[in-house]
């Protein structure tokens, strides 16, 4: 569907800044990177959703099989944005004010070093369930009337 094929990009662009985003030490560029990516974290469940209106499944009133087909990747999604959010702002704290050279993986900072080992886990599987949905969005029978639909319907 095309609507995910135009949102392609920002996979490897969220990996790039999982990636490059702890080399950078000025703030402000951190800042900006971390609120690119969690605009691209949104704009990936608006495309998701978007693409599930678009499909003939949903036109024909039947939101329960989408969602019981897709389920995992909303909730995926939805937890991996959480993660990142909560870890763009404790990082920025900590870093905020501070030298450029300050490092931030100072003992007595479990919880954070958790959160990050929690978050980078979450890209990992939101990079899998996203790219599953958009290979299984790409089924034709999503996109008609068909006998696979209607024995899914009931």
């Amino acid at each position: 569907s095309s609507g995910i094929n135009a949102e392609w990009p920002l996979r490897p662009g969220d990996l790039v800044i999982n990636t490059a985003a702890e080399h950078f030490t000025d703030v402000l560029v951190l800042l900006v990177l971390y609120i690119v990516q969690d605009l691209a974290l949104i704009l990936a469940l608006i495309v998701l959703f978007l693409v599930f209106f678009n499909t003939y499944v949903f036109k024909a009133g039947l939101l329960s099989i989408l969602i019981r087909k897709f389920v995992a990747t909303i909730v995926v999604t939805v937890i991996y944005l959480a993660l990142c959010l909560t870890f763009h702002v404790w990082a920025m704290q900590m870093r905020w004010g501070k030298e450029p050279d300050f490092y931030i993986w100072e003992t007595g900072k479990d919880g954070f070093l958790i959160l990050y080992v929690c978050q980078r886990a979450g890209s990992v599987l939101y990079y899998f369930f996203y790219k599953r949905t958009t290979l299984r969005l790409g089924d034709p029978n999503y996109y008609k009337d068909s006998h696979w639909l209607r024995q899914h319907a009931g």
